[in-house]
């Protein structure tokens, strides 16, 4: 995976007012399309404008298509929730809502902040309100609500609701549940007088089953079902003065058997005397598919960490002073053991010689490993050996030797293999055979990126997913999908994207589609061979979805000039809804009975973008000096004449043409203060240009596309030259400082947490993570490809620092003063270069605020400055640097 700067980081609208909006965009959408040239009548857009734009978002499908819900959020916080007919127009509104779940395609429920459960029938338009509400659920067999209620401040009661008849059932004094959907069954504590009772309720015959009856006092926490739902896990803790105890135990109820099984630490002569029992999401409480084996989390109680005591750090130390005295050698670290009930067996599994792991799919084998084998080293992540341990024998095997992770992209385990990537090749090892298999060295294509420009070899395109009962693995070449088969004896390629360049990669339809949590790995998606897939499809001017199944292959759904997202399915048929924009045309829901029917617009969002003059987006191809050829993305002025020369701003972050068809809203909250329809709605040309870098010289790489790339678009069009102005955040303030030491193209720049100075920001410690620097250089987006001391001139070739005597272009910087990902410190070492040297320059520091602002007034704060800096220096508008200058910005 490559780590860039950025990942190593609404009163509501009423029902009426929205249909009316709705309609008049609706008159306009139909004399408007994509494209349509500017109308005169139209009005300019400004500020104040700017809070009549919503964000829309799909949320859920109803079961069988016939009812849809989405969101409008504003940045007022005026959100609103609608479940729409998709055959009709008939809507509901939900002001201030979020979420909600469809029942049965006639029912759709939701819960607000405040604890009030809403269920409407989408029928018949009833509504009924439940107040106090702490937690609900759907049963899946009875129709049954599963409503958790405060009765007042000291009970809680559990209703179980039936839709169909109208008819409750009460629980009365349950404190806590949790549902299985499996068995359609719950779990539930209770109290009764001095007990504390947790027990099995079955909601088909509507049975009750005592797990546990105790009158100390106690609370049970983290139940956990097996995958079949034949059993249940849970953690006991004993209480004294409504506090938590250290005497904790795990239990394990075996429903057919209707026994249940204790671990007690306190009695058992191998389990550590100074840990205790611990759950957290890495170290979690689990049970085997089988119901076998029980994992649970323990943790040693450590003193805290005097802050006065003197810090002693040693170059050969396996981490830095502050992960080394956090994690204690591993002693601050969970661990995670296995207990075997119906054996009364217990054994540890992790340990400070291996203190991370990963369970194989049958859960009988955990792969373990340490982080700090190959500490200290120079990448953000080491290396792994990565060891096989039998759980039954204890027996232990070196399987993965110097293994890559790849940022957790290039491991995954299905059943009883474990699937990697190395030397470019995806591997598989066989547990039971003890097996190492190369699966596609025959297959003649990269599985990585091979045109990578980075300095480390590229993290594989990805293991999305296996197909479990044909023992095959799916993964991605740059274009297409791959299914190969674990025994090596098929590999086949299921679409044909390399053709035509398209890429095609699977879009998960549920949360539980995604990967899931593996301790301190993961599993990933299984497929059954008979399931259709719904697959994204991406080429440079189109975007779209198709259908892919074992039978009928490729089946091809969308295919537009236009931005695509967030298709969902219906469960039983062949409908679909999805989400499209365009750069001028503000996003839309559309709905289709199938692939061959007409679709059916069923929601435009923001109709008065239609009454407004409105930019246009158009890719562009340009050629650098070494011959390659690139993209960029420019975005026309609002009502655009071809006889004004406009000024222009380029914008600068890597590769940005995918850009191409999103949809802006105008907005004065914008966590870099920089937003595309701000500036065409106020005159200006906004440019993204592609850039590809050269291993050692990125600033020269930046400066030679940047420049190739303006100029070819002030050439072909109406574009001032004399008004250029250049803008970026992180990487892109890196690029941005960079090249206006190199040239005087540009009349104004803005460069946000930029890195200036290489030699200080490669000897720096990221905070949060605390390790060296070092990666971002040698092998990341910063691309040296060697140490500091290896090619020091590098170093000073590529710092803007190091070249400020150059700069003869204005420059507004800014950052925040707790900036994770990048030190603050370096804009103001930029600064006050620029300042001993007598140059134009105005440094905004933002307190508390980090990498992005999150703070609204911080948001508007830098908008409005940044569109001050360049309204002054590219439209000669006096006003506004001399009140950025003084603090104040113009209301």
């Amino acid at each position: 995976m490559q780590y860039t700067i950025e990942n190593i980081t609404h009163t509501s609208v009423r029902y009426l007012t929205g249909i009316k909006a709705y309609f008049v965009g609706l008159i306009l959408l139909l004399i408007s399309c994509p494209g349509t040239a500017q109308n005169n009548n139209k009005k300019e857009l400004i500020a104040a404008d700017y809070s009549l734009w919503s964000y829309l978002t799909l949320q859920k499908l109803s079961e069988n298509a016939k009812w849809i819900s989405y969101s409008l959020s504003y940045q007022n916080g005026n959100d609103t929730l609608f479940v729409k007919n998709s055959t009709n127009s008939k809507t509901f509104t939900f002001p201030g809502a979020s979420g909600g779940k469809f029942y049965a395609d006639k029912w759709f429920l939701i819960k607000s902040p405040n604890g009030e459960l809403k269920i409407t029938d989408l029928l018949t338009s009833k509504q009924e309100n439940i107040e106090k509400v702490v937690q609900y659920d759907l049963s899946v067999y009875t129709k049954d609500i599963l409503i958790l209620k405060k009765v007042n401040h000291e009970k809680k009661q559990l209703q179980l609701k039936n839709l169909a008849t109208g008819k409750s059932l009460i629980l009365e004094d349950v404190d806590k549940y949790w549902y299985n959907q499996q068995n359609d069954g719950l779990v539930y504590t209770s109290k009764s007088g001095n007990h504390t009772i947790i027990s099995l309720f079955n909601l088909r015959d509507k049975t009750t089953s005592v797990i546990a009856n105790t009158t100390a006092a106690c609370d049970y926490s983290d139940i956990t079902w097996q995958k079949n739902g034949k059993s249940v896990a849970f953690i006991k803790h004993p209480l004294e003065n409504d506090k938590k105890t250290e005497s904790t135990s795990v239990g394990y109820y075996d429903i057919e058997q209707a026994k249940l099984y204790t671990f007690n630490p306190s009695i058992q002569d191998i389990f550590p005397a100074n840990m205790k029992i611990f759950s957290s999401s890495f170290e979690k409480l689990s049970i085997s598919d089988d119901g076998r084996r029980i994992f649970f989390g323990m943790e040693k109680t450590t003193a805290p960490i005097d802050p006065l005591q003197t810090q002693i750090w040693n170059a050969d130390d396996k981490f830095l002073y502050p992960v080394k005295v956090n994690n204690d050698n591993w002693n601050k670290i969970a661990k995670v053991a296995v207990w075997w009930p119906q054996q009364n067996r217990f054994s540890p599994i992790t340990d400070n010689e291996f203190p991370k792991m990963m369970l194989s799919g049958d859960q009988k084998y955990a792969f373990i490993y340490n982080p700090a084998t190959y500490e200290p080293q120079e990448n953000r992540d080491a290396p792994l050996d990565i060891y096989i341990l039998n759980l039954e024998t204890g027996e232990r095997k070196l399987v993965l030797q110097n293994q890559s992770t790849g940022g957790g992209t290039s491991i995954s385990i299905f059943e009883k293999h474990i699937a990697y990537f190395k030397n470019k090749d995806w591997w598989i090892y066989d547990i039971t055979r003890g097996l190492h298999r190369n699966l596609t060295k025959e297959l003649g294509v990269f599985f990585s990126d091979n045109e990578s420009d980075w300095p480390e070899e590229a993290s594989p395109f990805g293991n999305p997913a296996w197909i479990q009962a044909d023992n095959t693995l799916l993964v991605y070449d740059k274009y297409d999908i791959w299914s190969i088969a674990l025994d090596g004896s098929s590999a086949r390629r299921l679409t044909k994207g390399r053709e035509n360049k398209t890429t095609y990669r699977i879009a998960p339809q549920s949360p539980q589609l995604y990967d899931k949590m593996n301790y301190d790995g993961g599993y990933k998606i299984m497929y059954q061979p008979s399931e259709r897939l719904v697959l994204k499809t991406e080429a440079l001017e189109h975007k779209g979805y198709c259908f892919w199944d074992k039978k009928n292959g490729v089946q091809p759904l969308l295919d537009k000039k236009m931005h695509t997202s967030r298709l969902l399915t219906g469960q039983n048929n062949d409908c679909y809804v999805y989400q499209e924009e365009n750069y001028n045309f503000p996003p839309r829901l559309l709905f289709k009975q199938n692939s061959n029917s007409k679709e059916k617009v069923l929601f435009q969002s923001n109709p008065q973008h239609f009454k407004y003059n409105w930019g246009r987006s158009k890719l562009i191809s340009y050629t650098n000096s070494k011959g390659t050829i690139l993209n960029g993305v420019l975005f026309y002025p609002a009502n655009y004449n071809s006889q004004i020369k406009y000024p222009m701003i380029v914008h600068l972050y890597e590769k940005q043409s995918k850009e191409l068809y999103k949809y802006v809203n105008p907005s004065q909250n914008n966590p870099t203060g920089f937003n595309i329809s701000n500036f065409t709605s106020n005159g200006y040309f906004v440019f993204l240009p592609d850039i590809v870098y050269e291993i050692e010289n990125p600033g020269p790489s930046a400066v030679d596309c940047v420049v190739s790339a303006t100029k070819k678009v002030i050439d072909s069009e109406s574009i001032d030259r004399s008004r250029i102005g250049i803008t970026g955040h992180s990487y892109g303030g890196y690029e941005t400082d960079y090249i206006i030491t190199q040239t005087d193209m540009f009349a104004a720049a803005v460069a946000g947490a930029a890195i200036t100075d290489f030699v200080n920001g490669y000897l720096w410690v990221v905070p949060g993570y605390g390790i060296p620097n070092f990666y971002h250089y040698e092998f990341g987006q910063l691309r040296i490809g060697k140490s500091l001391y290896e090619d020091y001139p590098a170093y000073l070739r590529n710092s803007p620092l190091y070249h400020a005597d150059k700069v003869n272009t204005p420059l507004l910087s800014w950052a925040g003063d707790q900036d994770g990902q990048i030190d603050h410190n370096q804009t103001i070492e930029f600064y006050l270069a620029l300042r001993r040297l007598g140059k134009i320059n105005t440094m905004l520091l933002y307190p508390g605020a980090n990498h992005v602002l999150m703070e609204k007034k911080h948001q508007e704060d830098l908008t409005q400055r940044i569109e001050q800096w360049f309204d002054y220096y590219l439209k000669d508008k006096k006003e506004s640097v001399s009140s950025l200058k003084k603090g104040n910005i113009p209301q």
